[in-house]
């Protein structure tokens, strides 16, 4: 589902919600519709919206009134409304109890922890150890942040843009040709105009990867982000077997034709003389390093790459430690691999980030290991000697 059904479905639950919460309505509905608030940050953007157009209507005094200068009499198409009287309230009273209650309500949760209220131009979103979050952009589009990330957000009237400080999101971008949305990550800029795809620091490098529609990646060995306001312009699922390493494929030609919902007055194509623009497509992902020199461009199955995404951990030969430290980036309950040896043995799998103790009832069904587990401490995995 795209950023646009996303939010249309999300429109009608809130109307279908605010005609609901105008009746008496049981405790057990009310918690359902605390529950559907704290899921995402859109539905808290369209409970406000809907409730803020109720109370417009509620106010508009000339609703059930007929166009005087229509035509009268037996032939005529206007159907008079007859309204019923009612005591005159005082101005700014017109709305009701149960829409003030709603707005309120909303307010509340987009104002808390688990929920964001859409974010404007310069604000920055970091998330924790353990935490994850999802935010509703001004613009619509939408952004699922992993642990441990900060990012800063910039926006203005020719472009979207986002500064990925460290970590890594995933962007669900919402069309706008004529605004293409740019994520700068250290020496990298990734633009786009409607898409969905992820950008992730590790360490010095940047690797992007692509879910949906297309993207130009314009690596620089510098980076272009600076709080005063940068330039637009760059300068120079499974079971828990062990899997194959994906395959590779050759980089796209610099002369590649970038296409054509992306405007070409946005970013200079004298990036680097030595880097040019590169192009992804969907399942497609490249590493840059911090020389600015990128990998070739790789197929990958962008379900499996971005599923940290949807809280899941795919590992694919990789050594115990490093699954570790993934783990631990997801949870408050902490894993440590006392033997050396054990930490480096290999796994592949498909685990769900914020169940370690899945996790270590797997270990312990290959291998003989011993399990302690402690408050202080968390748990802790050595071998059997």
């Amino acid at each position: 589902m795209d950023v646009n059904d996303r939010r249309k479905r999300a429109a009608e639950e809130a109307a279908e919600w605010l005609i609901l919460l105008q009746g008496e309505i049981p405790r057990s509905e009310r918690e359902k519709y605390v529950d559907w608030l704290r899921e995402s940050s859109v539905h808290v953007a369209e409970m406000l919206r809907v409730s803020q157009m109720h109370d417009a209507l509620v106010r508009f005094q000339a609703w059930g009134e007929g166009n005087d200068s229509a035509p009268k009499g037996e032939h005529s198409t206007v159907v008079p409304l007859k309204v019923a009287s009612s005591p005159e309230r005082p101005r700014g009273m017109q709305s009701t109890k149960r829409t003030a209650w709603i707005a309120i309500a909303a307010g509340t949760l987009a104002a808390s922890a688990l929920i964001w209220w859409p974010i404007v131009s310069g604000q920055v979103i970091q998330t924790d150890r353990g935490e994850r979050r999802e935010v509703a952009l001004a613009d619509g589009s939408v952004v699922q942040i992993d642990p441990e990330t900060r990012l800063r957000v910039a926006f203005e009237a020719a472009a979207r843009r986002v500064f990925l400080e460290r970590g890594r999101a995933l962007f669900r971008v919402a069309k706008n040709p004529k605004r293409p949305f740019l994520v700068q990550a250290e020496h990298t800029t990734v633009r786009a105009v409607g898409t969905a795809f992820a950008v992730e620091r590790g360490g010095e490098s940047v690797i992007v990867t692509v879910a949906e529609g297309r993207v130009g990646v314009y690596p620089s060995a510098r980076s272009v982000a600076s709080d005063s306001g940068p330039s637009l312009v760059p300068k120079p699922e499974a079971s828990h077997t062990l899997g194959a390493q994906p395959s590779h494929a050759p980089a796209h030609a610099a002369g590649d034709a970038m296409p054509s919902e992306l405007p070409h007055g946005v970013l200079s194509n004298a990036a680097s003389a030595s880097a040019p623009e590169i192009f992804l497509n969907a399942n497609e992902q490249v590493t840059i390093a911090a020389s600015g020199s990128p990998a070739p461009v790789r197929d990958i199955n962008s379900a499996r790459a971005l599923a940290w995404a949807e809280g899941r951990l795919v590992f694919e030969d990789s050594s115990l430690a490093a699954a570790v430290a993934q783990f631990n980036r997801y949870n408050r309950i902490q894993l440590s691999i006392l033997d050396p040896r054990l930490a480096q043995r290999r796994i592949s799998g498909v685990f769900s980030a914020a169940d370690p103790e899945s996790f270590v009832a797997f270990i312990q069904s290959v291998t003989v290991v011993r399990v302690m587990r402690d408050e202080a401490t968390g748990i802790r995995i050595d071998s059997v000697h």
